[in-house]
């Protein structure tokens, strides 16, 4: 009762500026969501910034122009700014901010600059099909796999054979992921197809292969989808494979990350329900 009419009262004095309040897991993918909200407030008289708890700050510096312009440390915070969350409630449709007229000039004007991300990993050729996984803390923390978690093995086999029902098949899947190793074993089918190989390495080097990869075939991961949004913006009509499912806690499970003009794998063999674990020998 005492903290809620404490909350009510500052309330009344936090007319300030809007700050994201993140909280300190949020990384990079979900970060330059968060940064793209603050960077549409100038345009209509908002003066926005975003927390940048200092164990994150790694990850946002790879995009510098977006962290001096919008982030700022806790010391920095005022007392009347506002603590504002404005990923949530969460839309329930696709927001019209994933468009080209919102995206272009973020990606252009903050994203870009001193990114390197401009330049084209050696090595990735024109034939590649780019295969990034997203494994970690979707599968080896609880919470997160019943809201995240997929049978990634049958979406990825799904969506490549409706890729090659569309183009053909590619000269060699490059796999960019966060646990290679996974890959090499549960997705081996791929090699009947075309040679496959691992791609990437750390966070720019795998983000530079997902931006330019000729072919795109992402899973459930933010951080996936803004390498999706950068590489529209520089290789315009590439190919991009998305799965229908991102969170079950939002839009009852679809996503609304995906661009209209992507390709969105609507349904897998055995549905989108929660893998049973997140080392089943079906390769969940």
């Amino acid at each position: 009762m005492r903290d809620r009419i404490r909350a009510k009262a500052l309330k009344t004095v936090r007319r300030g500026r809007p700050v994201a309040w993140v909280p300190d897991w949020m990384n990079l993918g979900n970060l330059l969501f968060v940064g793209l909200w603050a960077s549409k407030g100038p345009a209509a008289g908002e003066d926005r910034h975003v927390l940048l708890h200092e164990s994150r700050r790694p990850a946002l510096d790879l995009f510098p122009a977006l962290r001096d312009a919008y982030f700022i440390g806790e010391k920095d915070v005022r007392f009347t700014d506002q603590r504002v969350t404005p990923w949530w409630p969460a839309p329930k449709t696709q927001p019209p901010h994933f468009d080209d007229d919102a995206l272009a000039p973020y990606i252009r004007d903050h994203l870009m600059p001193g990114s390197g991300l401009d330049a084209r990993p050696r090595g990735l050729s024109a034939g590649d099909f780019v295969v990034n996984v997203r494994r970690g803390d979707y599968f080896s923390v609880e919470a997160h796999r019943r809201e995240f978690g997929m049978d990634t093995r049958s979406y990825v086999l799904k969506a490549v054979t409706e890729s090659i029902e569309r183009f053909g098949a590619p000269d060699r899947f490059v796999f960019v992921s966060d646990d290679v190793d996974w890959c090499s074993t549960h997705l081996s089918a791929l090699a009947d197809i075309a040679p496959t190989t691992a791609g990437g390495g750390d966070v720019q080097q795998d983000l530079r292969a997902i931006v330019h990869a000729p072919r795109l075939l992402i899973t459930n991961s933010t951080f996936a989808y803004w390498g999706g949004y950068i590489g529209d913006a520089l290789h315009p009509g590439r190919e991009v494979v998305t799965p229908w499912l991102f969170s079950r806690a939002t839009n009852g499970g679809r996503s609304y990350h995906h661009r209209p003009h992507w390709h969105l794998v609507e349904d897998i063999p055995g549905g989108w329900g929660v893998p049973a674990t997140a080392a089943a020998p079906t390769g969940v």
